[in-house]
């Protein structure tokens, strides 16, 4: 993905993604905005999409199969969210940055 500009698709996964990470911030209850999150992000196509899809489906896999861990699952919603619109989203290394770290760092997924 590294060294060329976003193209229009990844670009309004970029911007569809922003919209639902904004509202998961605020949500009483941010489990049912991470999945819309991933259902967004598994019906686009491209690297950018793939990876938020595996990102919010560990993230909502941990409420719903780990209840005991679902506060902790939440918080880590809420900081993946805040993270990412943190970000310079028109830094495409930046993105590929949040990607890397929430993959593998935190999801635990092989590099």
């Amino acid at each position: 993905m590294t060294g060329r500009a976003w193209d229009d698709a990844e670009a309004e996964h970029l911007t569809q993604v922003t919209a639902l990470a904004e509202r998961l911030v605020t949500a009483e209850d941010p489990y049912e905005a991470g999945l819309e999150l991933w259902g967004h992000a598994g019906r686009t196509a491209g690297e950018l999409a793939v990876g938020m899809q595996l990102i919010w489906g560990f993230l909502t896999d941990r409420v719903e199969l780990k209840p005991e861990e679902g506060q902790q699952a939440r918080a880590e919603m809420r900081r993946a969210a805040r993270e990412w619109l943190a970000l310079d989203l028109a830094d495409r290394a930046a993105v590929e940055g949040y990607l890397d770290y929430w993959l593998h760092d935190v999801c635990g997924y092989d590099r």
